[in-house]
């Protein structure tokens, strides 16, 4: 069996988690080798402001430490021949001219390179219906380096034919062309990413956010011997209603949010509360069929059938505003609308909900936590019989409906609290990488720093935001005005 560790991303704790995977193989006595494919490359998600090269920072000078530590711990590096017909692969990349749509249908050689830019520039812009002619030059750039990877993982895969190919992520626009060449070589992907908090990562089988990952949650929580284990699934959701709980992100959405204030609503009503999921992140999901709006549309089609109905939609808390004109049009007598800002408890709005529904929005756990019955439009891939209801066609969302008034629902608090440990737990704890902090950390005792002395003595000074700005005010300089 031969793993091979291709990868794009020099940021960390990306570049750090593939040290750790092959170090761990390597002690294993597994036949492993890495190939880095990222250099020399335009535009993509992890460019820096050229301010920053500027003043000292580069990128290549982590990666080459990166590769110096590996060497010293006999991990072979594979090294490639990088004649490729980089004048086709221009020509390729300037050829695109077209919207979003035609981005993400954009193939290279029958790979679809341009849903990895789309999926990256949706994230970075956070808007998912981001205007292509804005950021034509950024887009040409990205499909170039995209293309660049892909041409070099199909070389580095004909010459090495690895068993296996682990890379990270699968969605963006420098990881899936990894993805694709493995896939046209057929050769079996593994997928890293961070773990349930930043001392963690986890692997996947499928493309992250496939339901198929999460098939086993309940077997494996089953044999799970932990005799805390029911103490840490029971304070996944103690965490999550005080507003203590951070994400794999270390962030907290609900920390803002006024302790049991809730929007006034008419007495004598169903209250049913929809809890969005962030449109820009939904879109930029890949091979995933995720339509919020349209799933809502049908949602709220049924909902309007039932007498004395109030619906609460809650904006996602995460997006600062950007999405509420989105849902502002549902507005009325009988929709009370609760902007991603408001500081109104989500919590209590659930516990005072007499339905409480989402589209992929994980809230839906808690809530069936709460014994209230639950609606989740798609299909997160957790355990059946759970309790909650799925399914985003009218028929399904009227007998789901149905269902929840009259109560006739029942829930399986094993499984729940298999969910909600996964949730808490899962990934992999890191040994030859040591985390500080979500973006850093430590390699086997050595930092692979890629800011230069002046730029770290400025952040020392507490120039962060300025940092922040002249980056931002970097990303927005290419657009074409």
């Amino acid at each position: 069996m031969k793993t091979l560790v291709i990868e794009s991303a020099w940021i960390s704790p990306h570049l750090e988690t593939a040290g750790e995977i092959l170090i761990n193989l390597k002690k294993q006595n597994k036949k492993v080798k890495f190939a880095w494919v990222g250099n020399d490359l335009k535009w993509n998600d992890y460019s820096i402001p050229s301010f920053l090269y500027a003043l000292g920072c580069s990128p290549e000078k982590r990666v080459d430490k990166f590769i110096k530590i590996l060497k010293k711990n006999n991990i072979e590096i594979v090294n490639y021949n990088d004649q490729l017909n980089k004048i086709l692969i221009e020509k390729w990349s300037n050829s695109f001219n077209g919207n979003l749509n035609d981005l993400k249908a954009f193939k290279y050689k029958k790979s679809n390179l341009g849903m990895g830019i789309a999926s990256s520039l949706i994230s970075l812009t956070n808007n998912k219906n981001f205007n292509t002619n804005s950021y034509k030059k950024k887009i040409t750039g990205f499909l170039y380096s995209s293309a660049m990877v892909y041409e070099r993982t199909i070389k580095i895969l004909d010459h090495e034919k690895p068993n296996v190919v682990i890379t990270f992520n699968n969605r963006l626009g420098l990881s899936l062309p990894i993805i694709q060449a493995c896939k046209k070589k057929n050769v079996k992907i593994i997928r890293h990413d961070r773990g349930s908090n930043f001392k963690k990562f986890h692997l996947y089988d499928y493309d992250i956010n496939d339901p198929r990952n999460l098939k086993n949650i309940y077997s494996d929580w089953k044999k799970n011997k932990n005799k805390n284990k029911n103490k840490i699934a029971k304070n996944f959701f103690k965490k999550k209603f005080n507003s203590t709980f951070l994400d794999e992100m270390n962030k907290n959405f609900t920390k803002n949010q006024i302790k049991n204030s809730k929007p006034i609503t008419p007495k004598g009503k169903k209250i049913i509360t929809f809890f969005c999921s962030t449109e820009y992140e939904i879109e930029a999901y890949l091979n995933l069929k995720f339509n919020q709006m349209k799933a809502f549309k049908k949602f709220f089609s049924e909902v309007k059938k039932i007498k004395n109905f109030h619906l609460i939609i809650r904006v996602h808390p995460s997006l600062s505003g950007r999405e509420d004109h989105i849902w502002k049009k549902f507005q009325s007598k009988n929709v009370t609308l609760v902007k991603a800002t408001s500081s109104y408890d989500s919590y209590e709005i659930m516990k005072k909900s007499d339905i409480v529904c989402a589209y992929t929005s994980k809230i839906v756990i808690e809530s069936a936590y709460l014994g209230i019955p639950t609606i989740c439009l798609k299909d997160f891939g957790w355990p059946k019989g759970l309790g909650i209801l799925y399914g985003e066609n009218k028929t399904k969302i009227s007998f789901n409906l149905k269902k929840c008034l009259n109560k006739k629902i029942k829930f399986n608090l094993d499984k729940i609290f298999s969910v909600s440990y996964f949730y808490s737990t899962y990934g992999i704890n890191y040994k030859y990488y040591n985390p500080i902090s979500i973006r850093k950390g430590k390699f086997l005792n050595e930092s692979l720093e890629w800011k230069s002395r002046i730029v770290i003595f400025f952040e020392y000074l507490g120039l962060k935001r300025l940092y922040a700005f002249l980056k931002k005010l970097n990303f927005h300089s290419y657009e074409i005005k």
